[in-house]
């Protein structure tokens, strides 16, 4: 399984709701809202388009667009901000001789201006070449609950990669007006908070499909609704992974 999720890192800017404001709506992220940035590298220009949001918990999800080699939603594996200095991580895919595919990490690290609207930085991937990126849209997206669905609640399921590699994961599904959202957590692999997008499902067939990167997944519940059976495919990898629904969380005293 290889990490192309987003990584607990980026939750690392603090964005969660204390217990006594659990009715009041995330605080705002600073750099919350859409970027365009371009790249210019031997005459060749490239187009980049950087969404910054808030998930319901009130974390933060940065999930970038690669314009021209029509790669969209990619989601930042890991980064920081300290208040003026921003640096991002993504996992790209390069072929090996045998036909196999090599991850590695690209990067963005970029400056933002007092009045936040403009960043300038430098891109890594394979070389390194000057991004900027300036703020099209200043609101922060805070995704509002919705009535529950069939799939809405937590998850917990097994990858068996070998027979001595096993690696676990944690589903949390949850519906808001801007459609169904799921976030995961995979200890083995330390992250949590891994935002999926292009998220559908079928109440009626008890089908759920997302992506999140490279990696997609499909799947079916069970009649009784306490299982999940899916189908998560990666370039090159397929893996059967069956989920378990967990008892619902009890409420912790203000």
């Amino acid at each position: 399984m290889k990490v192309i999720f987003l990584h607990a890192m980026l939750l690392g800017w603090g964005l969660s709701c204390p217990l006594a404001s659990a009715q009041s709506d995330p605080p705002t992220f600073p750099l919350a809202g859409d970027w365009d940035g371009v790249k210019v590298a031997q005459g060749k220009v490239e187009h980049f388009v950087l969404h910054m949001s808030t998930t319901p918990e009130g974390k933060m999800a940065a999930i970038m667009d690669f314009v021209d080699e029509k790669s969209f939603g990619c989601p930042a594996i890991g980064g920081s901000f300290d208040g003026s200095h921003l640096v991002l991580h993504y996992t790209y895919w390069m072929p090996r001789g045998n036909r196999d595919l090599e991850p590695r990490t690209a990067s963005y690290e970029g400056t933002v201006n007092a009045s936040n609207s403009e960043m300038t930085g430098v891109w890594t991937r394979e070389g390194s070449w000057p991004v900027s990126f300036k703020r099209v849209t200043w609101q922060a997206k805070i995704h509002k609950p919705a009535p529950p669905t069939i799939f809405d609640g937590d998850w917990a399921g097994i990858e068996y990669e070998t027979r001595d590699l096993t690696i676990h994961f944690i589903l949390h599904i949850h519906n808001t007006e801007d459609g169904l959202m799921i976030t995961e957590d995979c200890p083995d692999e330390m992250y949590k908070g891994a935002l999926a997008n292009k998220v559908t499902y079928d109440q009626a067939s008890r089908q759920l499909t997302f992506t999140s990167g490279y990696a997609s997944w499909t799947g079916k519940m069970s009649a009784d609704g306490k299982s999940l059976d899916t189908s998560m495919t990666e370039p090159l990898e397929h893996f059967l992974i069956h989920f378990d629904r967990l008892p619902p969380k009890t409420a912790e005293p203000n």
